[in-house]
């Protein structure tokens, strides 16, 4: 074999170990978050996965819901996102805009401005899935998705 065949086998042998290695790590990239000792329990409602799950964001249950005080008797003091939650919306959006910079998302989208103090974050976005919904909309699915809250009555 000549050497410029060698250096050249040699050359797709590192660069597919790096490929593997690098594929490895973004599997594994969510195990810090889903070693949490929460889920010690509550791994039947799934794992933390997306962006939010992230290694490197080092994020934990508490960085959102808070600490774990007397859970899991009721009542505690761990934040729920939903619909039905009894947080002021201000306080949930508190929550999120610890690391989201609030002039960043208006110019990122417009309707974070107009809803930042009427709406909740979680209204919109879903953060423990794989993707957001949200960010996975057209802008014509997202404008039906307005109307759910704003229907024209005539």
């Amino acid at each position: 074999m000549s050497r410029n065949n060698w250096l050249l086998m040699l050359s797709v042998g590192v660069l597919s170990l790096t490929l593997i290695s690098q594929a490895a790590h973004c599997a594994d990239s969510t195990e810090q978050i889903n070693n949490d000792s929460c889920m010690k329990c509550h791994k039947r409602n799934g794992k933390m996965q997306g962006h939010h799950a992230l290694d490197e964001l080092n994020l934990s249950c508490s960085s959102c819901h808070g600490e774990k005080g007397n859970h899991p008797k009721k009542p505690n003091d761990l934040m729920v996102f939903s619909a039905d939650s009894d947080l002021a919306v201000a306080t949930q959006n508190n929550v999120c805009l610890t690391c989201h910079i609030p002039k960043k998302l208006a110019d990122t989208e417009w309707t974070h401005n107009v809803h930042a103090q009427k709406v909740a974050c979680s209204a919109c976005h879903q953060l423990h899935p794989q993707t957001d919904r949200i960010m996975t909309l057209t802008t014509k699915q997202r404008s039906d998705e307005c109307q759910r809250c704003h229907s024209v009555q005539r």
